[in-house]
């Protein structure tokens, strides 16, 4: 775990600890621990509130999409007095447009970039690694009748981005050169530039996930919370944000 404190140059309500969890892609045991890890860190510094935003990106790539969705779900109920906050990342929009038309180019796109871990995770067989798009239609209507109804739910419930005290919370980023309440949506869930290369601050710190690198990213403008799990070398990050600090939680794919 990297334990340094970063000072952001923006705040968060007095008394309260946003944990924000980076991109997860079926690694179910990963986010686990990284619950545990919070867990511990709640009973070290016990803060007045809590809130926990899930960054987006659940599934694909990774061995459990179906168990890190039921994991979530199961959450979302919990009386712990923890606000959850659930973001839509783009492999979750291209789920969607897989299950809604399943011979568009996002569906294609999903296929190509990790929707084949998620259909097996449901049990859904395909006759190959990758299967052609002739089959595209059948793979949708089956992973429509094996998915629990509560997935379905969840999975169309993800909210777009939550801006909380001086920082926007949002799957992939903005567009700097538009105000933040006129987003795309498309936006906060695909954008890379002009996004990372803005050397700028902004309105608010923007803290994302989508682009893999190596450690978490600070820079004037944004916080990158995707450390690539699902890569070789990779792991789960969390950023940990309170008054005007940042720091970060980190675990090894399990």
């Amino acid at each position: 775990m990297n334990e340094k404190i970063h000072k952001t140059g923006f705040l968060m309500p007095q008394g309260l600890r946003v944990y924000a969890i980076g991109d997860i892609h079926g690694h179910r045991l990963a986010l686990e621990r990284m619950h545990e890890v919070i867990a511990a860190d709640l009973i070290a510094r016990p803060p007045q509130r809590v809130h926990m935003i899930y960054m987006g990106d659940y599934i694909d790539r990774g061995p459990d999409s179906a168990g890190v969705i039921a994991g979530l779900i199961a959450r979302m109920g919990r009386q712990d007095g923890i606000e959850r906050t659930f973001l839509q990342g783009n492999h979750e929009a291209g789920l969607a447009a897989f299950l809604k038309a399943p011979e568009g180019s996002l569906a294609q796109d999903w296929m190509r970039y990790g929707g084949v871990q998620t259909l097996q995770s449901y049990g859904v067989a395909t006759s190959s690694a990758v299967p052609a798009a002739s089959d595209y239609r059948r793979l949708s209507e089956a992973l429509s009748a094996m998915m629990p109804a509560a997935h379905s739910r969840f999975l169309g419930a993800l909210a777009g981005a939550i801006e909380i005290g001086g920082y926007f919370f949002a799957h992939a980023g903005v567009h700097p050169a538009k105000p933040l309440a006129a987003q795309d949506v498309a936006d906060l869930m695909f954008i890379r530039e002009p996004f990372l290369s803005w050397n700028k601050p902004l309105a608010k710190m923007i803290v994302h996930g989508h682009t893999i690198a190596k450690e978490p990213v600070v820079a004037p403008h944004r916080i990158g919370l995707d450390t690539g799990v699902y890569q070789k070398g990779g792991r789960l990050s969390a950023g940990v944000f309170e008054e005007g600090d940042v720091r970060f939680l980190q675990v090894e794919p399990v």
